[in-house]
């Protein structure tokens, strides 16, 4: 039992800190607390630890905050990128539970960089997504989300595009979080890669997410979106440069 116990060592205080700004980022923006976790989480503890770890306390604490989003929502929207990320889903899970982890490690910074960058471009999908284009994004966020848990710029991308107003666009993302969240814990609990291991990260994990989902739901609406997004930024970056295998020897 006691293995299963955390221990107050730098990983644990990592863990705490970065879930509190992660959680105050999902709930200001609805995402983006996948790209702040799950690098420095994958380089203390695996990449299965990293991803688990996030689904689980994510699921979780946002259940109020999907319960309130379901009035703003639009299913016709969300229905044809929820179908596509249930298709691909179970093919990222593949991978992530049969190649070795370094890879996946390294391939993590450039894929949130990539995204990152397309996200900060200004392009923007002209006019309201055709299904097609939903479903195709739909399956590539849900494939990261089940390699990596990171599942959010894609979608960001597609629909900051359309006509539709924040409010509604946080709603859409919650939602659409938790389809995922569901078929993932399916396509996990299959594939053997929820853990013993995950509780001495869910400790410091779950609380400190928590506290961070109230602030940043407080702030929503009424911060400067504009400062708040730098600032987010600034901190995806540096996730990325700092969870670089190589850096193992002075994170770890």
């Amino acid at each position: 039992m006691t293995d299963l116990l955390p221990t107050l060592d730098h990983g644990f205080w990592i863990v705490a800190v970065l879930a509190l700004i992660a959680g105050t980022v999902r709930g200001f923006a609805g995402f983006g607390a996948g790209m702040i976790m799950i690098p420095f989480v994958s380089a203390l503890y695996g990449p299965k630890i990293g991803a688990s770890s996030i689904l689980i306390a994510d699921g979780i604490l946002t259940l109020p905050y999907l319960l309130k989003a379901i009035r703003f929502y639009e299913p016709r929207t969300v229905a044809p990128v929820a179908l596509g990320s249930v298709v691909a889903i179970p093919i990222g899970t593949y991978l992530l539970t049969s190649i070795d982890p370094t890879p996946i490690r390294w391939a993590i910074a450039p894929i949130i960089a990539g995204l990152l960058a397309i996200t900060l471009s200004g392009w923007r999908y002209q006019g309201i997504p055709k299904a097609g284009v939903s479903f195709a994004t739909g399956a590539a966020s849900g494939f990261l989300s089940g390699l990596i848990q990171l599942s959010g710029p894609p979608v960001i991308v597609l629909w900051m595009s359309g006509p539709f107003p924040p409010q509604t666009i946080r709603a859409n993302i919650f939602v659409y979080f938790a389809i995922m969240s569901v078929v993932t814990v399916i396509c996990y609990a299959i594939g053997g890669i929820f853990s013993n291991g995950l509780l001495p990260v869910l400790v410091p994990m779950i609380p400190c997410y928590a506290v961070g989902l109230v602030v940043g739901g407080r702030f929503f609406g009424k911060a400067d979106p504009k400062l708040f997004r730098r600032v987010a930024v600034a901190l995806i970056g540096f996730s990325c440069i700092i969870s670089l295998p190589i850096l193992d020897q002075y994170l770890r």
